[in-house]
């Protein structure tokens, strides 16, 4: 009868210890599961900033290959997500796209896109008053 009792405290252990261990997995699936999504949100702001600074360079640099006239050139290396540029027919303005950002940049010279792929670096090219963007 010993040998039966002690089977049974045995079991009970057994049962207790692995009720412990699925408590721990669970609380350890909510804190990684809470730790991704931090994460993940961490990484959106960095993107998001990134991107903000990129826009910033791009249109100082605009700016500056309009002002300092013909034959000026800058170039702009774009950090973070690749940027893309679009235009309306003309004109003088251009719209900045990176990730999740999107912005529109001005300059009092009209503005030719020659490229239009999401890129890393843009050269801005000051051609008779007229700024190239390749």
């Amino acid at each position: 009868m010993r040998a039966h009792r002690h089977t049974g405290i045995l079991a009970q252990a057994s049962i207790e210890t692995l009720l412990v261990f699925l408590i721990f997995l669970s609380a350890f699936g909510m804190v990684y599961a809470a730790s991704s999504r931090l994460a993940s949100a961490a990484q959106t702001r960095l993107d998001t900033s990134l991107s903000q600074s990129s826009f910033s360079e791009f249109s100082a640099k605009l700016q500056s290959a309009c002002s300092l006239g013909s034959g000026n050139a800058r170039e702009v290396q774009v950090k973070g997500a690749p940027a893309s540029l679009s235009q309306e027919a003309g004109g003088k303005s251009v719209t900045f796209t990176a990730g999740n950002f999107t912005a529109q940049a001005g300059s009092p010279c009209e503005i030719s896109l020659a490229t239009v792929a999401a890129s890393r670096f843009f050269r801005i090219e000051n051609k008779g008053g007229v700024l190239e963007i390749t």
